[in-house]
């Protein structure tokens, strides 16, 4: 109801017992929203859940397993043996090794390298990207023209060329590789969300207190993408996982000197594997698959997040 004011020798009271009180509600944050939509997504749930102990599961068990047993010891007495004839969870490759806990450990280092590759790509990404949608103009201009110079340069033909021609394989070769040919799409993303900030109030304002450029982009721009750039990283990881896959996959990895999901995968590509043991090379791929659809269901969740309109709830 409206406050009643009654007028009593020019003086004006306001009877308060009418007044109706609307308590402004505090904001939700990023967390609470990612709670609040992952609930009415049950998929998306049962696929966190599932991530969480995967990850748990391989972070926690391969050190483990690397203090007990050396997981590319060969013995040839007891290769190809089913998960029935040798007693152990998946059996043994053509090499004598177990596959289980080379499973682990395989996925742990697949992991670790799409990791370091997303981190890095996002990092340079979102320096350039910045730096180019906050300042606009010619400045813009400049990174663009060699954002897109770059982004045509054939990046898996010079991937291959490259680590065909490197005289030695390292871990540290290969993630510079990959974070070279794919910082651009980054770049491009958060360059886009910042133009969308540049001109709104609270950058303006800053720049009329005299903040500094590097301040206002980095203190102040930054944080209002974090949303965007944690769902772009997520579903960026998880293409990342089958970039590397793929590449190991064919030839172009790290080989089983660091061993990768893509190194057991590669088991099926010999016809004899291929039809009789199917265990060297199809949990590989059981656990690629699995680990890819959950982190692209915790992704879209994230995304949804970060755009109000997709919003759920």
């Amino acid at each position: 109801m409206a406050a009643e004011v009654v007028h009593q020798q020019d003086t004006v009271y306001v009877d308060e017992s009418n007044l109706d009180i609307t308590l402004s509600t505090k904001p939700l944050n990023m967390f609470q929203l990612f709670w609040n939509e992952i609930k009415s997504d049950i998929l998306a749930l049962i696929a966190l859940i599932l991530l969480i102990f995967i990850f748990l599961g391989i972070y926690i068990g391969s050190p483990i397993i690397q203090s007990r047993m050396d997981v590319m010891h060969n013995d040839l007495l007891i290769r190809n043996q089913s998960p029935k004839e040798s007693g152990s969870l998946l059996g043994t490759d053509s090499n004598g090794r177990f596959i289980a806990p080379l499973l682990v450990v395989s996925a742990r280092n697949s992991l670790n390298i799409s990791l370091a590759v997303t981190t890095l790509s996002f990092l340079f990404g979102a320096i350039l990207g910045l730096v180019s949608g906050f300042y606009g103009g010619r400045i813009d201009n400049i990174i663009m023209r060699i954002t897109d110079t770059w982004t045509m340069v054939p990046g898996l033909m010079v991937m291959i060329a490259i680590i065909q021609m490197a005289q030695q394989r390292s871990t540290t070769l290969f993630i510079l590789l990959l974070t070279i040919f794919t910082w651009m799409f980054r770049t491009r993303l958060i360059r886009a969300a910042a133009l969308q900030n540049r001109n709104l109030d609270y950058i303006s304002a800053s720049k009329t207190l005299g903040t500094r450029n590097i301040v206002i982009m980095f203190r102040e721009m930054l944080p209002n993408l974090v949303d965007i750039i944690v769902a772009n990283f997520v579903l960026t990881f998880a293409a990342n996982i089958g970039i590397e896959t793929g590449l190991t996959l064919l030839g172009f990895g790290m080989g089983m000197e660091y061993p990768s999901l893509g190194t057991l995968i590669a088991n099926a590509l010999h016809s004899v594997n291929l039809q009789f043991f199917w265990w060297t090379w199809a949990p590989a791929i059981v656990l690629v698959v699995t680990i890819m659809l959950c982190i692209n269901f915790v992704g879209n969740v994230l995304q949804r997040v970060a755009d109000p309109r997709q919003r759920l709830v």
